[in-house]
């Protein structure tokens, strides 16, 4: 007795199971898509809101704070330590490595500052580059953000804008100087010793598909209408 196994038998399992494959790859990647986009907003959301209540708290308990920044070249003042550790796992608790909130206010464009400069940070907020100078201190504040996310609205930055800085220790007015497009090894994040700067960096141009292989670069100088906290 011959016995046929039809190929048709065979193959229906095959591709059903390489059909199930596909849409579970393709709804993994939908979630995958959907957090990276739902987690920066979310973050940009707590902290904003962690920051509003406790400086706001900060204020009412120490009234009468003298103004923030020096008023002339001395000492560096002394920054705070921040030592750096994950990301909270509880969302929606003040992240310790909060620094403040960057704005632009003809763009109508603010945005959350975290220490540090690693993938978990500039995926959620702009990172400040920790060998860098704090707010309001001597030397050159750099701060870094994803082109197309968070510093996207940077596309619109003029020469003379105002980029407001609020930290836990004040409040801080910068003026843009210039702004460049240099290649990647052309980056300077170093200011002068007497100098009160802040450097904002992302990649270029906007729109490009891909790792950009140029960086936009703005500088501004600290102004003097630096208030308290």
């Amino acid at each position: 007795m011959v016995i046929r196994v039809r190929a048709q038998s065979l193959w229906k399992p095959l591709l059903r199971a390489v059909s199930d494959l596909l849409i579970l790859a393709g709804t993994v990647g939908v979630l995958v898509w959907a957090w990276g986009m739902f987690e920066p907003a979310l973050y940009q959301h707590v902290q904003k809101n962690r920051f509003e209540q406790e400086s706001a708290a900060y204020r009412t308990e120490a009234p009468g704070l003298p103004v923030a920044g020096p008023a002339r070249p001395g000492p560096v003042p002394k920054r705070r330590v921040l030592k750096t550790q994950p990301v909270p796992a509880r969302l929606f608790e003040r992240d310790p490595l909060l620094l403040g909130e960057l704005g632009v206010p003809r763009l109508e464009w603010n945005v959350m500052i975290r220490e540090g400069m690693d993938d978990a940070t500039l995926r959620k907020a702009a990172g400040h580059v920790p060998a860098t100078a704090f707010p309001g201190e001597f030397g050159n504040f750099v701060v870094l953000g994803h082109r197309d996310t968070l510093f996207r609205p940077l596309r619109g930055l003029e020469q003379g804008d105002r980029v407001l800085v609020r930290t836990w220790d004040g409040n801080f007015d910068y003026s843009i100087d210039s702004i460049q497009v240099v290649p990647p090894e052309q980056v300077t994040l170093v200011g002068g010793p007497a100098d009160r700067s802040i450097t904002l960096v992302t990649c270029f141009p906007f729109d490009f598909i891909g790792p950009a292989p140029r960086r936009f670069v703005a500088r501004g100088h600290l102004l003097e209408e630096a208030s308290g906290p």
